[in-house]
Parts: structure tokens; sequence; C-alpha cells
């Protein structure tokens, strides 16, 4: 199944791999789920992203590394945007643990799954809000 989205957010919602034997497959989210207002300065976090905090989650987007000496990347709704210097905020989901050759996912797709994380923590020195922990990436197209 695939949904659709106005504006200019890439699509995000696709079948997501069976789960193995005893585990409940992930929840296949879009940034739109996550984030209200969209594309406007008003951009916040939804309801939604609280109460899901804690469940196995699957989302596509781009990543974008931080400027600076911090490690990690954020997975954020459009390819080469960068959540620190947008002139209208970004949607952008902290990936702290996630592995990924430096060049991934900037300007192809990719899709992420782990446990979606909702609240105020700092990790190695980076603040986020909303954070995938314990993340596994790969290529939009290739089997998650």
């Amino acid at each position: 199944m695939r949904r659709t989205m106005q504006g200019r957010y890439p699509m995000q919602a696709e079948p997501v791999a069976p789960a193995t034997h005893g585990e409940s497959p992930p929840l296949g989210l879009t940034f739109a789920e996550l984030f209200d207002h969209l594309g406007t300065a008003n951009l916040c976090y939804s309801a939604r992203a609280q109460a899901l905090s804690g469940h196995e989650v699957v989302i596509e987007g781009f990543l974008s590394r931080p400027h600076g000496l911090q490690a990690g990347h954020s997975l954020v709704s459009e390819p080469g945007v960068c959540p620190d210097c947008a002139l209208v905020p970004v949607p952008a989901i902290a990936l702290p643990d996630a592995c990924a050759p430096a060049d991934a996912g900037a300007d192809a797709p990719v899709r992420v799954r782990g446990r979606l994380s909702y609240g105020f923590r700092i990790d190695s020195g980076a603040a986020s809000m909303l954070r995938i922990e314990a993340a596994t990436l790969s290529p939009v197209g290739g089997q998650a």
C-alpha cells in the first residue's frame, strides 16, 4: 500500500518486511504523521509523535549530517536540506546510533527502521526531541 502526500514531501509509507516469529511488524509512518504544519514557520511535533514513543516504526526520508564535530545523522523529509540552516523549519528525526557511510541517503531516499523515542534528550552532545533508536538503514527499493 502506498499513501500519497500533498505538497513537496516525499512518499514514506510502503509495505514492510514481515515480522519474525513473535515480533509485531513495525508501524509505517510518514513525516506528516509525526509533524504538524509542514512547510511553515509553525512546524511542530504532532500529538501522534508522543503517543507512538516506544513503538517500532519504519519511515522513509533523506539523511542529513550535523555541522561541526558531532557524529550522527538526522532523517529529513527532503534531499539536501539542513535542519540547522533552513530558512523555514524542516522536519528532522535524530538517528543517534545509526551507522551509515558519510554520503549515504543524501540524494536518494533511505528506509529507517527502529524504536521511536519522543522527549528531550542529549546524546553525545547533540540535543533531540524526536529520535529513532536502534535504527537500521536500507536504500528504498531494497529489503527493510
